[in-house]
């Protein structure tokens, strides 16, 4: 997983009402990451990487 695609599917969180990067789930990262058209991510690094998109996003839109 890229950054970009970190930050697609974060923003697709986000834009969805997700700011909670401790809420978000591994299923939701996984659907938001499709819909996005990014690449799923695939472990663990992946995933704090969209966590931390998330929290830098905020509940800005």
């Amino acid at each position: 997983m890229t950054a970009l695609d970190a930050y697609r599917t974060a923003r697709f969180l986000a834009d969805d009402g997700r700011h909670d990067p401790d809420a978000v789930t591994h299923a939701d990262m996984d659907t938001a990451a499709d819909l996005a058209g990014a690449n799923r991510p695939t472990n663990d690094n992946d995933r704090h990487s969209i966590r931390a998109a998330i929290d830098a996003i905020g509940g800005t839109r």
